[in-house]
């Protein structure tokens, strides 16, 4: 996939203001229930299908290894062989990028994926496909067929500060519409010689590692 069009995708992923930013005093009460209400329909659940499949995999063979030896062969006790991978499902969150079906969500979740099914919160499904993944970043743009759909606000995530309360939505353990409260814990990360932008949170919004908005 372009790796501009990942970059941008990166950036983005922190995924900004949905909701006008609130600056609490230290006796306010956090109000967050406007914020979930304009994001959630953004969200959606993504369920994978990997069909099955032959393939190849190496593996140690220490009997073989000492034959060799014997007999004078020398391939170290490596083997292959033939495995039957049974036909897998798997699910994840994603969020829609634009209102014609883009939707971005990790790479992992769509990795060797045969069929995607998409699952927007008011229950409709469509199918969707790849356009293009990301393994460095893990990030995955998909889409499906769709129209005037409500895609996210993407905000500018250098505008977040450290111990900001915010929401995360998504779909663990295939939970849908999951809203969970944090704060921002850090902002950045550095992926090899890639210093990537993203929103570290507290570690109770994260049952499990996917893209999910962080709303403001």
């Amino acid at each position: 996939m372009n790796r501009k069009l990942i970059g941008v995708l990166a950036l983005s992923l922190c995924l900004g203001t949905v909701a006008p930013k609130i600056t609490a005093q230290p006796t306010d009460r956090i109000d967050l229930t406007y914020a979930a209400e304009n994001s959630v329909n953004s969200v959606v659940y993504i369920r994978v299908t990997t069909n099955e499949r032959v393939e190849t995999v190496n593996y140690y063979d220490p009997f073989e290894d000492f034959f060799n030896d014997f007999f004078g062969r020398g391939n170290g006790g490596q083997q292959q062989r033939k495995m039957r991978t049974p036909k897998r499902q798997g699910a994840g969150s994603g969020v829609i990028l634009t209102s014609d079906g883009y939707i971005v969500t990790n790479n992992h979740v769509v990795k060797n994926a045969d069929e995607l099914t998409v699952k927007l919160n008011d229950n409709r499904e469509f199918k969707g496909r790849i356009i293009g993944t990301d393994e460095q970043t893990d990030l995955a743009l998909i889409k499906i067929e769709a129209k005037d759909l409500p895609a996210i606000t993407v905000g500018n995530s250098e505008n977040l500060k450290l111990g900001e309360w915010v929401l995360a939505i998504g779909n663990p353990f295939s939970l849908t519409s999951t809203v969970t409260a944090g704060i921002v814990s850090a902002k950045a990360r550095t992926l090899g010689p890639v210093r990537v932008v993203s929103s570290h949170l507290s570690k109770q919004m994260l049952p499990s590692i996917q893209v999910i908005p962080v709303v403001l």
